[in-house]
């Protein structure tokens, strides 16, 4: 294949990846919206990953999630105005908070649980899991290919 028609062909992968993001976002907000749940789509993303994680700071939420800084303290000090965060001292470094999900934010997650469950399954409707195994080593070397620029 010629250099140009590999880089039309990256730059539409490129382009379908950030519509798939738009899609599933706008997904995610329809069906919150549905439920009656006044969050973001960017909390959810925190939720999931303290739920996976447990008390992370907020740099390393930031770094995670590809967000600077502020943005990350405002939506972390919504979340704990909401009752779905808690900033513990870091036993290690007491200079260091770290983010916990609330009671209530666990009780959010199980209720949430279907709806996610919906929508990713019916994103994969028609994807083998060979395909979806091979879509996240090509998204990996990508990846890495960036990773020292």
């Amino acid at each position: 294949m010629k250099p140009d028609q590999k880089l039309e062909l990256v730059g539409e992968f490129c382009q379908s990846i950030f519509e798939l993001r738009y899609k599933l976002r706008k997904l995610f907000q329809v069906k919150l919206k549905e439920a009656g749940i006044s969050i973001s789509f960017e909390v959810l993303e925190i939720m999931k990953i303290l739920r996976q994680q447990g008390g992370l700071n907020q740099q390393e939420l930031a770094y995670m999630l590809f967000k600077d800084k502020s943005s990350m303290t405002y939506l972390i000090d919504n979340m704990v105005k909401a009752g779905l965060a808690l900033r513990k001292e870091d036993e290690g470094d007491r200079r260091n908070k770290l983010i916990f999900l609330s009671d209530k934010a666990h009780q959010l997650i199980e209720q949430l649980s279907p709806m996610a469950r919906h929508c990713y399954l019916a994103l994969a409707e028609d994807i083998t899991d060979k395909d979806i195994k091979a879509g996240i080593q090509m998204l990996v070397k990508m990846n890495n290919s960036l990773a020292d620029l």
